[in-house]
């Protein structure tokens, strides 16, 4: 029913988007009476797209800050200082945008990446016996491994809150994953098992490559403790090279190749470390084939460089290279990595900086979600 009764006229302040300084927007409203006698609520005014009711703050202010915060990446107390309004409202504004970002249930995702971060920084609680216990604050990023679109966030890093996440998703969208790529991670593996039976589990090349680095870098340090009975110090060549070791061999110059050589030749009596550094080249080797038929020909070799090598370190190595072989098969086969999932997470630590920490998990979540959609959008 339209009503044209006048009740009378009020005046509202409401925030809007600064101009020429200080401002200060007066708005002259008029309260009509509902002319319908069945209707509870006797008067009202009217509302608009930019005013809506019982609204402090107009639309276009609104997604003013949304764009500060989101697309500009600004902290959002800075925000809220430079528009003259109050944290909460700008807090309020980035909740209420996530509520309308579409259902992951409705997105059609074939990949997804699995990795971790640390939300904030570790704390000691004391217990209900009095001792102390660690606690690691850790979220779990789920995104789309063809996009790079955060799907989802929970917490922790174990296999019951993945699996949890996953469990909650549509039985067809789950039918829909075909790779899932993940760290070397046997809670992440659990999850998937359980949750997304049909798709193929891919493990990411950079953090087996990362297990030969520290295999090379826990043999160098066992030389020298048996050698010299003491850490490494700048006058062993060994130390003074050892970011030379973690270097791909056909990365480096002839410069390089040449103080490389020195260092195996002056600096390593047994030949320990040049074996273990020989396991890791060929774990690169490996991992760059493109068919699964050559992987298993580097396998048999890099096996062969396991039994010369016969450490306790490179063993252990092989042993993660037997669990996870099929895993590498798949990676192989589909060349499906966690490289977005990386790159989103540096965006999400560069979010956690412009913010200076969070207290309230929800809050990040919110703008996580928020930035990864928009640079999607874009």
């Amino acid at each position: 029913m339209v009503s044209s009764r006048l009740h009378a006229w009020v005046e509202q302040r409401v925030r809007d988007i600064p101009h020429a300084g200080d401002m200060e927007v007066v708005v002259r409203k008029t309260r009509l009476m509902c002319a319908e006698q069945a209707c509870r609520r006797r008067t009202f005014t009217p509302s608009t797209e930019q005013l809506p009711a019982r609204a402090r703050c107009t639309t276009r202010l609104k997604t003013a800050v949304l764009d500060a915060v989101i697309d500009s990446g600004r902290a959002v107390a800075e925000v809220a200082a430079d528009y003259g309004v109050a944290w909460w409202t700008v807090q309020s504004t980035i909740n209420a945008a996530a509520v309308l970002l579409p259902d992951v249930d409705n997105l059609h995702v074939r990949r997804l990446g699995i990795d971790e971060h640390r939300y904030r920084r570790v704390r000691w609680f004391r217990d209900d016996g009095g001792a102390w216990r660690r606690v690691e604050p850790w979220m779990s990023t789920i995104v789309n491994a063809d996009c790079g679109q955060v799907l989802g966030i929970v917490d922790g890093r174990d296999s019951a809150a993945v699996g949890c996440w996953l469990g909650a998703r549509s039985q067809a969208w789950r039918n829909r994953i075909e790779v899932v790529a993940i760290d070397p991670s046997a809670a992440f593996k659990k999850a998937i098992t359980a949750r997304l039976p049909n798709a193929k589990i891919s493990v990411d090349p950079f953090h087996l490559v990362q297990l030969a680095n520290l295999t090379v870098t826990r043999v160098r340090q066992r030389l020298i403790r048996d050698r010299e009975h003491r850490r490494g110090r700048k006058i062993d060549p060994a130390w003074a090279n050892r970011t030379l070791l973690l270097r791909g061999y056909n990365t480096l110059s002839e410069r390089a190749r040449a103080r490389l050589d020195v260092v195996f030749a002056i600096d390593d009596p047994t030949d320990e470390l040049s074996a273990a550094w020989g396991v890791k080249e060929q774990l690169r080797r490996l991992l760059t084939v493109n068919t699964v038929e050559q992987a298993r020909t580097e396998k048999m070799i890099l096996g062969r460089y396991i039994v010369a090598a016969d450490m306790e370190e490179t063993w252990r190595l092989w042993t993660t290279i037997e669990a996870w072989w099929p895993a590498i098969e798949v990676l192989i086969t589909h060349r499906v990595t966690n490289a977005r999932t990386e790159a989103a997470n540096t965006g999400i630590k560069q979010i956690k900086r412009t913010g200076r920490g969070y207290r309230n998990p929800a809050h990040y979540q919110a703008r996580i979600l928020l930035t990864s959609a928009a640079r999607r959008a874009a």
